[in-house]
């Protein structure tokens, strides 16, 4: 049974972006749950190449949770990616007596070569693949310990309680709960945010793949339009989120200069063929989950983070993949006014997903 928690005891998700941090703190509501604080603050100018999150980021992220209404300084954050460890095993059948847990952490730590007693480890089990035997088949998901406590370093340091770190791909799953009850096959979600891409597929409730694909961060093609166009990256920003892959050849006004129809043309087949590299990437691992669960269909793609409204990719997806594609925002996820779902919209989910964190 969970635990529930007191409406003052609700942690904060944090959700630590390549360009932004986001923050959501949520209360029970008659509907499932209610968006009670919202912030997002763009993190300090650094390296690009550089993800780590610095003490700067964390000092201004606690001024702005106390200016925005937020309750206490528990947080959740989820594992970064470069430090997130994961295998998929088959190991013998529960039934047998064996010990799963204990071998799920010993072939993780064989596989990627650690020492086993070297990280904290989940494991759950998957829905067993067509024509399996009796094995069960676990998906497992590690941190190092001098990993997971530098980051609790940083922020406790800066009088930020960190509650619990936990997995992308489960916080966020989690999260879209609430568009996923009329389900019953294979679901993928989808997250872009500024440096990357990440892919997660569920079945039966259970997070059966996880995957950072090469392409898909807005970052890098914002880059690519503006070096391919000659564009002020500020302008090719704006542009790829007002017109996207919608673009056409008419004159569009951006910001404080102008994109000629050639330029909007470029612009337009730079976002097609980087999202066209992004659906190659995402065709491996969806092929593979119907090699495994031939009787389970792929049967929608929900899509979320800051990339999840560039105009016309989601129908380019849905055309692409034969699927059903869906934009969640947060009002999709949680009980918010209009103004909030307007100004954070899909970019909110992993933090909403965060904040649902339960020990």
């Amino acid at each position: 049974m969970i635990r529930m928690m007191r409406a003052s005891q609700a942690p904060i998700g944090v959700d630590v972006g390549g360009r932004h941090i986001k923050a959501a703190q949520l209360a029970r509501a008659s509907g499932g749950r209610r968006i009670e604080a919202a912030a997002s603050l763009p993190r300090s100018p650094r390296d690009p190449d550089d993800p780590r999150i610095h003490r700067e980021d964390v000092r201004r992220l606690r001024d702005v949770l106390a200016a925005r209404g937020f309750r206490g300084r528990r947080v959740v954050l989820a594992i970064p990616a470069d430090k997130l460890i994961t295998g998929i095993m088959e190991l013998p059948p529960r039934g047998s007596g064996a010990p799963i847990e204990q071998l799920a952490r010993s072939e993780l730590a064989r596989m990627h070569r650690h020492d086993p007693q070297s990280f904290e480890m989940a494991c759950w089990d998957l829905p067993s693949p067509a024509r399996a035997g009796e094995a069960t088949y676990v998906m497992a998901a590690a941190c190092s310990h001098d990993d997971a406590n530098a980051l609790l370093d940083l922020f406790e340091n800066e009088g930020l309680a960190v509650k619990g770190l936990e997995i992308h791909a489960s916080a966020v799953a989690r999260a879209c709960g609430p568009v996923l009850d009329d389900v019953s096959g294979i679901v993928a979600i989808l997250d872009i945010g500024w440096n990357l891409a990440n892919l997660a597929l569920l079945h039966q409730d259970a997070v059966v793949y996880e995957r950072k694909l090469g392409k898909g961060g807005i970052g890098p093609l914002v880059s690519a339009i503006a070096r391919r166009c000659e564009l002020d990256a500020a302008i090719a920003e704006r542009f790829l989120i007002e017109k996207g892959l919608d673009a056409d050849g008419a004159d569009s006004a951006v910001t404080n200069g102008k994109v000629t129809p050639e330029a909007a043309q470029l612009a337009r087949g730079a976002a097609i063929d980087y999202f066209n590299g992004t659906i190659d990437e995402m065709r491996i691992p969806l092929s593979y989950l119907a090699n495994q669960y031939p009787d389970a269909a792929m049967e929608r793609l929900i899509m979320v983070g800051g990339g999840a409204r560039i105009p016309g990719l989601s129908d380019r997806l849905a055309d692409e993949l034969d699927i059903e594609v869906r934009i969640a925002g947060a009002a999709d996820l949680a009980e918010c006014t209009d103004d909030l779902d307007k100004e954070y919209g899909p970019a909110l989910a992993t933090a909403i997903g965060l904040a649902t964190f339960t020990e």
